[in-house]
């Protein structure tokens, strides 16, 4: 992986995130951002699901979502706890993307989704799908120790740019269960073996609920030594003059961010050009958590499958 762009491939890959600034979390509203046409932006970002109890609810803050993911413009968008309503209402206000989702409850509309979207002019979708994080991953489940039913969505997508095929994941882990954590990884990251060993990228987003010196995070990234990841963290390939914002992605409704758990992971073959973290706009919060964004390239042309074991 190449941690260093030439000068043109940086400031085309540059050029967009670096507009959103980092002390309001969007920087100057009448900055543009770069084109992309060969480059590619995915965001994730938790919405706090609509807690009516909440100080900030979601009928205030979800026009400042809708404009954020506007002016990030990414090609994919992986989007944790929307209840059935702020599902519907995202899909209606972000009309360029096609989306998937279920429900976490019954596979349908009951529950939590962990949607995700694509741009329909920068990919067609080849394949949609969901599992649970549980040892009965085909259906609706609570797995291990966890308290509550964890889904996945997923989409095998084709570049009508580049022709590359993609498999996107989006995941919400558990926030009590540590066991129901190590298995959920454990599970994502043969997923995403099985999809790179047929040839595809792979990009993963979520809250995953754990820090970086946890022993999940070692498990997607391969390096807790037990099996090796055709994934890796993205902030961690960057350039380190290419990474903006907090180190944490979690502040709770205050100005005082807290630890790392919310994450974009991308194949080790990706080009990795910048990776921002959105800092938090007090009194204007879109969400207890921060949207984090990576630019990256894929490959021009179809991967060699990544290998079996």
């Amino acid at each position: 992986m190449q941690s260093i762009f030439d000068t043109t491939r940086r400031r085309f890959l540059l050029g967009g995130l670096t507009a959103l600034g980092a002390t309001t979390g969007l920087g100057d509203r009448n900055a543009g951002f770069g084109a992309r046409s060969d480059g590619l932006r995915a965001c994730s970002f938790n919405i706090r699901y609509d807690n009516p109890e909440d100080e900030y609810r979601w009928e205030e803050r979800r026009s400042r979502v809708v404009e954020t993911v506007s002016t990030l413009d990414p090609g994919l968008l992986g989007v944790q706890e929307a209840q059935p309503n702020q599902y519907d209402y995202l899909r209606e206000a972000l009309d360029d993307y096609e989306w998937y989702g279920v429900g976490r409850e019954d596979g349908d509309r009951e529950g939590e989704f962990v949607p995700l979207a694509w741009r329909t002019d920068r990919f067609e979708a080849l394949e949609t799908g969901a599992f649970w994080l549980s040892e009965t991953p085909g259906e609706p489940s609570v797995g291990w120790d966890a308290e509550l039913p964890r889904v996945t969505t997923w989409a095998r997508l084709s570049d009508r740019e580049t022709g590359t095929r993609l498999w996107f994941c989006n995941t919400h882990f558990s926030h009590v269960g540590e066991r129901a954590r190590v298995e959920s990884a454990r599970l994502v990251r043969e997923r995403a073996r099985e999809r790179a060993a047929d040839g595809e990228e792979v990009v993963v987003t979520g809250d995953f609920n754990l820090k970086p010196s946890e022993k999940p995070y070692q498990l997607l990234t391969g390096m807790a030594g037990d099996a090796e990841s055709p994934v890796v963290d993205p902030r961690r390939e960057a350039d380190t003059r290419s990474v903006y914002g907090p180190w944490g992605t979690y502040h709770g409704f205050t100005p005082e961010i807290e630890d790392r758990i919310d994450y974009i992971f991308t194949t080790e073959n990706a080009d990795v050009g910048e990776y921002r973290t959105l800092d938090v706009r007090e009194g204007e919060y879109r969400s207890d958590h921060l949207p984090v964004v990576a630019d990256f390239e894929l490959a021009r042309r179809p991967r060699l499958p990544w290998k079996r074991e």
